[in-house]
């Protein structure tokens, strides 16, 4: 794990991925940089004091998304995870998520968007 220092304590951003973290440090964002699952695991469960606004590519989203659910059913509202495409590229994490979101809301299986 490798932590690079910031400026704001309400805003964070956890990816894999070093020039993305320098991205996010640049724009004055405190960056850390978890490759492996049991890490990022390890850090969310383990980590007491998360910011409000946690900014992760869609490789970290799809490896944590069990630590992310598990906060929201315990009725957590923050921290809210912001998911940003992969260096390369979009892979389609936050529309599939999106769709997810409103078929549960309106109680449906099929969204369209």
């Amino acid at each position: 794990m490798h932590e690079m220092s910031g400026s704001s304590d309400s805003v964070m951003a956890v990816v894999d991925d070093e020039i993305m973290a320098m991205a996010f440090e640049m724009v004055g964002i405190r960056a850390i940089v978890i490759k492996e699952t049991r890490e990022l695991f390890r850090f969310f469960k383990e980590e007491q004091n998360l910011p409000l606004v946690i900014f992760v590519n869609e490789r970290v989203a799809e490896k944590i998304a069990p630590v992310r659910m598990d906060l929201i059913n315990r009725g957590r509202i923050t921290p809210v995870f912001a998911v940003v495409p992969d260096m390369e590229g979009s892979r389609g994490i936050r529309l599939n998520e999106l769709k997810s979101y409103l078929a549960r809301a309106i109680g449906s299986s099929e969204v369209e968007i």
